[in-house]
């Protein structure tokens, strides 16, 4: 077929053209209504698409090639961060804290140039491809879990997605085995006691010292209880009580974000988080109350699928463009698409520092450089056909 590396680079024009689009006008989570419209008209205007929509927000094509093949999903999520961008683009947001902060617009652009390459090359092409553009990736429990639900995987042979990584620099894939992200779970824990005057604490019962000491050991969760080589992270993020200087607090409030790779340690940590909670509680004369809220699980690609990926953006773009990534404890709801269907979820590089293109995902200065939109779009294409060259039916 024609080049597709080549192909992608001649669509630099409108790929901008997308890009700048959806970064001046950003959508909350699920509230993406000018944006669907939007994408829409665009993939109404390439043509050759079956749209579907299955929830408020959000739209999926479908398209079959010339040659027989597997089916194949490609996601883009389109929700933007409630946050102020401060980015200095020209063409920044224009509604008011609400800004593309995590790269969405990079891959609702990416997935439109593949949308665009796939018709124009769609009699040399194999397969057929579903493109997913999703709600509400930000907001748990997430459009993914809901786009499971509603079937928009059923006949699906394979996934692949890709995420903007302004840690890697334009040009490079970073690509995981297995576990790529982590599990996003969250502890809520309600300390109760008998407030009164600080100087007289033998008639109180102090649920500060009392929180202090269940932070400390949820530590040793983690240091003790959990194998080395199962990764976990808990880290207690929020401790809130009292008012006043000399008043012994009544009541202490404490959350915190639990990551995990494995399904067991996940389910462990959950189960003993309580149980040191509310024994430690007790043994200082105070009551727990643990709420656990069990958030994305964790993003674990398949590994041949995977590898197959890599083998055709080493093609690609060779072999340095490929640099060792290891996985990520931040959370992605692409992991409710891969407990039900073979695929993998891969970082493409964005960050130049020449560009000032440098900031962290959800920072409000966070912008990426638009030279990595074709290489997305080429890269998307490249390894979907790969994958249903080596696997042409769905083990």
């Amino acid at each position: 077929m024609t080049n597709i590396e080549e192909r992608a680079k001649s669509y630099e024009e409108q790929l901008l053209e997308w890009y700048t689009h959806l970064h001046t006008y950003p959508e909350t989570s699920f509230n993406e209504v000018h944006t669907t419209e939007y994408l829409i008209e665009q993939l109404e205007a390439i043509g050759g698409y079956t749209l579907t929509r299955v929830s408020n927000t959000g739209v999926i094509a479908d398209i079959t090639c010339g040659k027989p093949g597997p089916k194949v999903a490609l996601r883009a999520d389109i929700d933007a961060l409630a946050m102020p961008e401060n980015s200095g683009l020209s063409f920044a947001s224009v509604n008011d804290g609400v800004m593309h902060a995590c790269g969405h617009d990079g891959h609702m652009t990416m997935l439109l140039g593949a949308a665009k390459l796939i018709r124009q090359c769609q009699d040399e092409l194999s397969g057929s491809y579903r493109l997913l553009f999703q709600p509400g990736e930000e907001l748990f429990p997430g459009g993914a879990k809901e786009y499971v639900e509603k079937g928009v995987l059923d006949g699906v042979d394979y996934i692949l997605g890709q995420h903007v990584a302004p840690f890697l620099p334009t040009g490079t894939f970073g690509l995981v085995e297995g576990p790529i992200m982590g599990a996003t779970d969250v502890a809520h824990i309600k300390i109760i006691g008998q407030g009164g005057h600080a100087s007289m604490p033998h008639l109180n019962t102090d649920v500060i010292a009392t929180g202090a000491e269940i932070v400390t050991n949820l530590q040793h969760l983690v240091a003790r209880e959990v194998d080395p080589l199962a990764q976990a992270v808990i880290s207690i993020t929020n401790f809130h009580a009292g008012t006043a200087h000399n008043v012994m607090a009544g009541e202490a409030l404490l959350s915190g974000s639990i990551r995990t790779f494995d399904e067991e340690v996940r389910q462990y940590l959950a189960k003993r988080i309580e149980e040191v909670a509310t024994a430690i509680a007790r043994a200082h004369r105070c009551e727990a109350e643990v709420a656990y809220e069990f958030g994305y699980p964790a993003t674990v690609n398949d590994a041949a699928v995977t590898r197959t990926v890599r083998a055709a953006l080493r093609d690609l773009y060779g072999e340095a463009a490929l640099p060792e990534q290891k996985p990520l404890m931040a959370g992605e709801d692409f992991a409710s698409y891969l407990k039900v269907c073979r695929g993998t979820f891969y970082f493409i590089g964005v960050g130049n520092e020449e560009k000032e293109c440098k900031y962290p995902l959800h920072h409000s200065c966070f912008k990426l450089d638009s030279d990595a939109l074709p290489l997305g779009v080429a890269g998307l294409i490249a390894g979907s056909q790969a994958v249903m060259r080596a696997h042409p039916i769905a083990e």
